[in-house]
């Protein structure tokens, strides 16, 4: 039982030993010291409540700290966030640069798109850049997905609630007008999903994207059909070709050939047959 055990856990993270690991000395560390803190509390039990305060606001700080670095952006799927200066005007340019560098916040409006792949419930997220992937996060109710076998093979019956919905991958060009996002890690519940139960969760998110979106498309079509007294000949939709099987689409604009995050900023390239303005 315990091998098979083993060879189980390894099959599911056995990518993720090293973090993994990580987490788990740290999560030692955390639990010496609460039980430091407790046996502080048995012998006197205002320094103890003193003690596990400070703690408590110390780890806060750092993660407020951290988040202030991370620069996280606010996007809404009805409203995303638009900068007051178009930041791809330079790729437009007919002398301009081959590529330019851009912050969460500049290229906040482009990147929310993603928004339209994520569970229903998931009206707003928050949008980062660190290092060379980029990172969402976003409150989600946890019903959203009891119907996706992945995660409820995970989960179980602990799909109960609101939690946070966390996502971190690179993003990579596809071809002409579309990018993609890889995820690399999920994270729902305080939860890391192993990594090969990522791509049948991405591929039913996607799925469900799709289908939410033909079933809007085909409404719309047949409110105006009905107001115009035709007929509405349903054709179908798919998930766009090309993508891998753990990714989520990107838009790209016409000015745009490739994209990549780097050094914590959305590096966009430009597009040699991009339309030219007048300066």
């Amino acid at each position: 039982m315990l091998v098979v055990g083993g060879a189980a856990g390894y099959w599911l993270y056995g990518d993720r030993l090293p973090s993994v690991l990580s987490r788990a000395a740290s999560g030692a560390a955390d639990k010496v010291t609460d039980a430091a803190v407790r046996t502080s509390e048995r012998l006197d039990s205002q320094e103890g409540s003193r003690i596990a305060a400070e703690q408590e606001a110390r780890r806060r700080a750092a993660r407020e700290q951290r988040d202030r670095e991370l620069g996280w952006v606010t996007v809404n799927a009805d409203q995303p966030a638009a900068p007051k200066v178009d930041p791809l005007r330079p790729l437009r340019r007919r002398n301009g640069p081959a590529y330019v560098s851009l912050s969460a916040k500049e290229v906040a409006g482009l990147l929310a798109p993603l928004l339209a792949q994520l569970p229903p419930s998931a009206v707003a997220a928050q949008l980062a850049l660190d290092g060379d992937v980029l990172l969402v996060r976003t409150a989600v109710s946890l019903s959203d997905f009891t119907g996706q076998s992945a995660i409820g093979a995970v989960l179980g019956k602990a799909l109960v609630g609101e939690d946070t919905l966390f996502l971190a991958g690179p993003i990579e060009p596809v071809r002409p007008g579309l990018a993609q996002m890889r995820v690399k890690e999920l994270r729902l519940k305080g939860i890391d999903v192993p990594t090969r139960l990522i791509p049948g969760l991405v591929r039913s998110l996607r799925d469900a994207a799709t289908t939410s979106s033909a079933t809007a498309s085909k409404t719309a079509t047949s409110s105006q059909a009905e107001r115009a007294g035709n007929t509405v000949v349903d054709s179908g939709a798919g998930a766009p070709d090309g993508l891998a099987s753990d990714a989520l689409p990107v838009p790209l604009p016409k000015a745009v050939s490739d994209v990549r995050v780097v050094n914590g900023q959305l590096t966009l390239y430009r597009a040699s047959s991009s339309p030219t303005v007048k300066p």
